[in-house]
């Protein structure tokens, strides 16, 4: 078979969220052997030129020539030009997100990481939910498989498509989790950090771009009610993201301006290490679709703390410490005892590496050709 796996963030210079996703299945697809081609396409790259012709010759990415703007107007409105106009003999199409329809006339396979934008637009005020929407219709006409990452959107997606559009899709759905590389169970190179304004003191950490739901202003007020407690810093990595002022008044009113750090995106060595430096890793999302970077920091050995709602249960087990992520005052509670109970930190550190064990990109790999081979008619 040839699949074209059509993801823009394969392409990107981040290294986070779906374009993490994108480029371990990818390579863990290949790993498989499976005697498949499997076809990267993107609509843009905002890679410098030479780094963007080093990832074109390592995995075969093609550009599609009618750029970021004018590819997802015209799939959008005109369904055309199809996507087998620049790669031929196509067997199957995979959207590796569910960003914007994907014009094909060939077996269709979408991977759902959440409908946040439909179902809990405050958190997401950045994407026009109108746009997924029209992916999500061209997807329940044409898609023969919805992955999703966690049973939480699972749920969550054939719920929303049963009670908006009359159309149950429980029999298209398969869940297939994420995965955790390798290397984030082994030691880093800590000489990678020696760039980074890191205190002089034991600090918990926090990534994601700075957007409502991931609630680094929660984070920031539990940490200012401990500062006479604790002596920790915060150590917020990512992006800025549509809500970046809002963190403002949370900072100033922490009283503990010095102790927090924004460092902005880093590395994926910067991060692996980041994780094993960590005292903590706080998480305590208001929605999330699966969570890597629980199971990441749990890899590494950091005790994590995260949300009880949404798929961060379904991803933590009882490898974490779980709560409510509205409520700052048990957020602190939970700091304070990872803090000051070192029995407790390094009870969840040897769950959590046990944990973040059970989730292997090569068996969502497997799933994901299984998806494509039924699909494809195999």
């Amino acid at each position: 078979m040839k699949i074209a796996y059509f993801s823009n963030q394969f392409a990107t210079r981040s290294g986070h969220g779906i374009a993490r996703y994108a480029r371990h299945l990818f390579d863990s697809m290949n790993q498989l052997e499976t005697g498949h081609k499997i076809q990267p396409v993107a609509a843009w790259s905002d890679r410098e030129p030479g780094d963007l012709e080093n990832l074109q010759s390592s995995t075969g990415l093609k550009l599609i020539p009618w750029g970021r703007r004018w590819t997802p107007l015209a799939w959008t409105y005109l369904g055309w030009p199809k996507i087998e106009r620049w790669i031929k003999n196509i067997d199957v199409v995979h959207a590796v997100s569910l960003g914007y329809p994907v014009a094909t006339n060939r077996s269709f396979v979408v991977t759902v990481h959440d409908i946040g934008p439909l179902t809990h637009p405050e958190y997401f005020s950045a994407a026009p939910p109108w746009i997924m929407q029209k992916a999500l219709r061209q997807a329940i006409r044409q898609a023969k498989t919805f992955i999703c990452v966690s049973q939480a959107t699972a749920t969550e997606l054939i719920d929303y498509v049963k009670k908006n559009y009359g159309t149950n899709v429980t029999d298209r759905v398969e869940v297939i989790l994420e995965g955790v590389e390798e290397r984030f169970f082994e030691n880093p190179n800590s000489k990678c950090l020696e760039s980074l304004a890191l205190p002089d003191a034991p600090f918990l950490m926090t990534a994601g771009a700075m957007s409502p739901r991931k609630n680094i202003g929660g984070v920031i007020k539990a940490l200012g009610k401990l500062k006479d407690k604790i002596p920790h810093h915060l150590v917020a990595v990512g992006g800025s993201g549509w809500d970046t002022d809002e963190i403002t008044d949370p900072v100033k009113e922490s009283g503990i301006q010095d102790r927090i750090h924004f460092l902005g995106y880093v590395s994926d060595e910067q991060l692996f290490a980041l994780y094993h430096r960590a005292a903590m890793y706080l998480h305590p999302s208001l929605f999330e679709g699966f969570g890597l970077t629980v199971l990441e920091a749990m890899a590494a050995g950091c005790p994590v703390i995260t949300s009880n709602v949404f798929s961060l249960p379904e991803v933590a087990g009882d490898a974490a410490l779980l709560v409510d992520p509205v409520n700052v005052s048990k957020i602190a509670e939970a700091i304070e005892s990872l803090a000051t109970d070192d029995r407790l930190s390094e009870s969840l550190q040897s769950k959590g590496k046990d944990r973040a064990k059970k989730f292997q990109w090569s068996d969502a790999a497997r799933k994901v050709v299984a998806t494509y081979e039924k699909a494809a008619g195999l």
